[in-house]
């Protein structure tokens, strides 16, 4: 049955539960731990599975060894450790988009997942996941869902060869030069803000330039502050608060841009927390934060009360409880624990083979039949002439 290519990571392994799964892969090249295998694409053509293991990692959190795309396209700009660029001829007329998902603690707490994909009508998919396996050491394993032509192509080519040069790529992508300078760019690209103390209500919005909204509450201020009226701030569709659209909303009325995001590297934030880029927050953050200290002026007049919101910057990131993604990493681990071969004992000619699904008590008595010895006695006549 074909199904639909996958969106998002979660419907990777919804699709093929099997990828770290022996069972349903044929392996077709081998060298020490690392291997390249191959196995039915669920929406068409192959999937081809390279895993490569005991990378040495210098210096490094192997929990955080993959880094996120936007993070890598800012120090390729910045830096000039490849050089210029120069356009020699363009082979196709139609744009080529490809988009890259990051999603950390997933599909366990320490794997990192990569997520490459086109608009094309050709399945490029692609996923590139990192395991930890010691502390200076990782794994890699890289996913492609090819179509039937190029995997032919692919298994024509010398493939031990292939796999060593996989190996060697796989080295230098984590130890390459400028490494230390990209985590350190990936590590501080983010900031979370956290909002607490709304005990009486949202916190307010104050009223953009211009705006014919009603005043839910004003204040005194100075003459050539615009911070006088405010109002509140209305909930999102499931009757919630959200510190992601207060703190765009917030900003626009200010007159800034930021942009503030309800998840972080592919993990939905709580309701009161967001992110945002720290060198974009760190451009509006004093006019930013002067604002919210009025504004809690605002709260305490429209709401009494000596308490007011406040906002806090650096916080440790709280995600939503994901009930499918644990669904999916539950029925990872348990195909990873079953065997990749049939339970078997064997008797004296034949062999038993037990299904699936065997009961334990099934099993006992194939144990018991198989310790089964036969037994050989004298015969009457034999005996009765050695006791004479």
């Amino acid at each position: 049955m074909t199904v639909e290519r996958p969106n998002d990571v979660t419907e990777w392994f919804e699709s093929v539960p099997h990828l770290f799964a022996e069972q349903e892969w044929e392996v077709c090249e081998r060298i020490g731990q690392s291997s390249l295998s191959h196995c039915h694409c669920p929406w068409g053509g192959r999937l081809l599975k390279l895993t490569i293991s005991g990378i040495q990692v210098q210096n490094a959190d192997t929990s955080k060894l993959l880094l996120r795309p936007e993070a890598r396209a800012m120090h390729e700009t910045r830096s000039s450790l490849w050089g210029c660029m120069e356009l020699i001829e363009q082979l196709v007329s139609v744009p080529i988009v490809s988009r890259q998902t990051l999603c950390r603690a997933w599909p366990t707490n320490e794997d990192t997942t990569l997520m490459f994909s086109t608009n094309q009508c050709d399945p490029a998919d692609a996923l590139l996941i990192c395991r930890p396996q010691a502390a200076d050491q990782a794994g890699l394993v890289g996913i492609f869902a090819v179509s039937a032509e190029k995997f032919h192509q692919w298994m024509s080519t010398n493939r031990a060869l292939w796999l060593d040069t996989a190996l060697r790529a796989a080295t230098h992508l984590l130890n390459r030069p400028g490494i230390t300078d990209l985590r350190a760019l990936d590590e501080n690209m983010y900031t979370v803000l956290s909002i607490h103390s709304c005990k009486r209500g949202p916190p307010l919005l104050p009223l953009a330039p211009g705006s014919t909204e009603p005043a839910a509450v004003t204040i005194k201020t100075d003459e050539r502050s615009q911070l006088g009226e405010w109002s509140r701030t209305p909930l999102g569709p499931d009757g919630k608060f959200r510190l992601v659209s207060f703190v765009k909303q917030f900003a626009a009325n200010l007159g800034m841009r930021l942009k503030a995001y309800d998840s972080l590297d592919g993990q939905r934030l709580v309701h009161y927390q967001c992110a945002v880029r720290r060198d974009e927050w760190e451009r509006i953050r004093e006019e930013f934060l002067y604002a919210f200290l009025v504004q809690k002026r605002a709260y305490r007049r429209a709401n009494g009360g000596s308490c007011a919101p406040w906002l806090a910057m650096d916080t440790e990131p709280r995600f939503a409880p994901d009930d499918r993604r644990v669904e999916v990493a539950s029925q990872i681990k348990s195909r990873q624990q079953k065997p990749s071969q049939h339970k078997t004992v064997v008797r004296r000619t034949f062999i038993e083979v037990a299904d699936d699904d065997s009961t334990e008590d099934e099993f006992a008595i194939i144990r018991e039949r198989s310790n089964r010895r036969a037994k050989t006695f004298q015969s009457r006549n034999s005996w009765s002439s050695e006791s004479d």
